[in-house]
């Protein structure tokens, strides 16, 4: 009696089975790869929106900072202000206009400077004005500071209301001792030098203040007394 044998049944079954175990491996394998993949593409989305919220944070905080800085410097400006309109100056002249031929003067207007020192050893001016008139086109009222030496100084223009009347401040002026006249005069707007005085004050002399000193040196201050040695 004949036996037939399939001789490759062995084998297939085997191949078979390595077919279903790469299956069944591979299968989880891939999962966790695409998991991993999306959490890098997560975690990687939020690392880029993080560090742009701290970019922005950042520039917030550097504009704050930097509000924060102009509103100081501002309220150092404001105290300074504050302080030199409270201060009643060294002294205060009044401003006149230069008399006729009849003894009358030229003009009406006139004006009181109060005259003071600044904290770096120069000085400011602060005119009221009266009896102002409209300045003409292309004319404007000035106020001139002139030193003893040297060119006059522009301390300001002025802008008279509808009754004639004006205030204006002048800052960083020459110091105190270097004063000689201040005066009001009509002039074009884009002048280098006064014109006619309308009217004007001779500046005493007066000596600078102690606590004045050139800007960016402190005052000296005076060394106390070294005692004798005994005997």
């Amino acid at each position: 009696m004949a036996t037939t044998t399939v001789g490759n049944q062995p084998f297939s079954r085997i191949v078979e089975s390595r077919k279903t175990s790469s299956w069944s491996i591979g299968i989880p394998i891939a999962i966790l790869i695409v998991i991993a993949v999306g959490l890098l593409a997560y975690f990687a989305a939020k690392a880029s929106q993080a560090r742009d919220q701290l970019a922005m944070a950042q520039q917030a905080a550097q504009q704050q900072q930097q509000q924060v800085t102009q509103i100081q410097q501002r309220l150092g400006t404001l105290d300074a202000e504050l302080n030199r309109v409270r201060d009643p100056g060294r002294t205060t002249v009044i401003l006149q206009s230069a008399a006729t031929g009849r003894g009358k003067p030229a003009s009406a207007a006139w004006g009181a400077a109060t005259w003071g020192e600044q904290t770096d050893a120069k000085s400011w001016m602060r005119l009221n004005a009266y009896g102002l008139g409209q300045a003409p086109a292309g004319k404007v009222y000035q106020f001139w500071f002139v030193p003893a030496s040297g060119n006059p100084v522009l301390a300001g223009k002025l802008e008279p209301n509808t009754e004639g009347s004006a205030l204006i401040e002048g800052k960083d002026l020459p110091s105190v001792d270097q004063g000689k006249m201040a005066l009001v005069s009509l002039d074009d707007e884009n002048a280098k030098t006064h014109g006619q005085p309308l009217f004007q004050a001779q500046l005493p002399k007066l000596a600078p203040s102690q606590h004045a000193a050139p800007q960016g040196q402190a005052p000296s201050k005076q060394e106390p007394a070294q005692p004798s040695p005994q005997k």
